[in-house]
């Protein structure tokens, strides 16, 4: 598990919390990040990545059917795993620079900025009070374990299932651009355990509530 965690962003800042140290951390956001607030960077990114995917199975489809017009064959599945995993990676990759890019030039946060962050993040939709409750944290544990089963359920049945029209020698099909897709769901659980950890992140939020982050107000007060 990563040290630093990513808290949210406070104007074109972004903020995080040592896990370690308690400390409060405020960066320069990534140009990623740098949009009008955090919804609209969620919406950018996503399509993003639908985009990458399709791209990465279109290119390795036509590249093949010059050699096999509109059938599928066994030679077009190394192009269809290298797709799905390059989404993987992409997403992935994409995330890191957006949420850690600047992560080793941080410096002390204050109160406010941690504040904004916290108040400002995502994980807040859908309940209604902003606070960091039991509940909450066993609402993102089963979230995770349900991703987590997902996630095994499509590397025994789908992605093997996926590869069936091409062993068959079926015609192909314009659903077939989608495939690369499977490769979002590893992509979102590597996110949520070690990325963007929703239940770190309330826990780090829980600390805030006790009072026990510590801001530059108070290492400042220490240095007088």
């Amino acid at each position: 598990m990563r040290k630093i965690i990513f808290i949210g962003q406070s104007g074109d800042k972004a903020v995080y919390y040592n896990t370690r140290t308690r400390e409060a951390l405020v960066a320069d956001k990534s140009a990623l990040l740098n949009t009008e607030g955090a919804r609209k960077t969620n919406k950018a990114i996503i399509p993003l990545i639908l985009l990458f995917a399709l791209f990465g199975g279109g290119v390795g489809l036509a590249i093949f059917s010059f050699t096999s017009p509109f059938r599928l064959n066994e030679r077009m599945i190394p192009i269809i795993l290298l797709a799905i995993f390059l989404v993987f990676v992409g997403s992935i990759y994409m995330l890191e620079k957006a949420l850690y890019k600047n992560v080793r030039s941080t410096v002390l946060a204050n109160e406010e900025q941690f504040k904004v962050a916290v108040n400002g993040n995502l994980l807040w939709e859908g309940f209604s009070d902003k606070k960091a409750t039991l509940g909450k944290i066993f609402f993102f544990s089963f979230v995770i374990l349900v991703l987590l089963f997902c996630l095994g359920i499509v590397s025994l049945f789908g992605i093997p299932g996926m590869l069936i029209p091409y062993y068959n020698h079926e015609w192909f099909d314009l659903s077939l651009l989608f495939s690369p897709v499977a490769g979002v769901l590893p992509a979102v659980v590597v996110i949520a355990l070690f990325q963007n950890n929703p239940i770190r992140w309330m826990l780090a939020v829980q600390k805030y509530e006790q009072g026990k982050v510590i801001f530059r107000e108070e290492k400042d007060y220490k240095h007088e």
